[in-house]
């Protein structure tokens, strides 16, 4: 069976994104008080595990139940909905900015790059959501008889 473009894209995205949210779990873990702040999660510590690690598990298993069960289209689905939604949590930060938008290492100047940047982190995340959610309730596919 081959797969379409999209359906590469989409498990790529959610295959990189999760893999760098388990190294950012990591460094979450190692610090005892790193500062983590995502939209509306802002936490301190080892607290942001709950942001950083469960979601990233859930998607872990989403991808390995994907060709076994629609559960793991589901966990798939759950798990990018859950970054868009704070990606997007994101925008009134970035939108309603009167100063430069810092991170640890670089600040972002321009209103429209932040803005810019954020969407650029959201929509995939809602593509990959409904591309995943398309597969969680299509039908099951009957076995070709030859």
């Amino acid at each position: 069976m081959k797969a379409s473009v999209g359906s590469v894209l989409a498990l790529f995205w959610i295959c990189i994104t999760a893999l760098l949210f388990l190294g950012l779990s990591v460094a979450v873990f190692a610090d005892p008080h790193f500062p983590l702040a995502i939209g509306v999660f802002r936490t301190v510590g080892r607290t942001g595990l709950w942001v950083t690690l469960v979601p990233t598990l859930v998607a872990m298993l989403g991808l390995i139940l994907w060709r076994r069960q629609k559960f793991g289209s589901g966990l798939v689905a759950a798990y990018s909905l859950f970054w868009f939604v704070a990606f997007l949590s994101c925008l009134p930060y970035v939108w309603n900015a009167k100063r430069s938008f810092c991170l640890r290492n670089f600040c972002i100047t321009t209103p429209w790059f932040g803005r810019l940047t954020v969407l650029a982190l959201a929509i995939p995340f809602l593509l990959a959501a409904i591309w995943a959610g398309r597969a969680h309730f299509q039908p099951p596919k009957s076995p070709e008889v030859y």
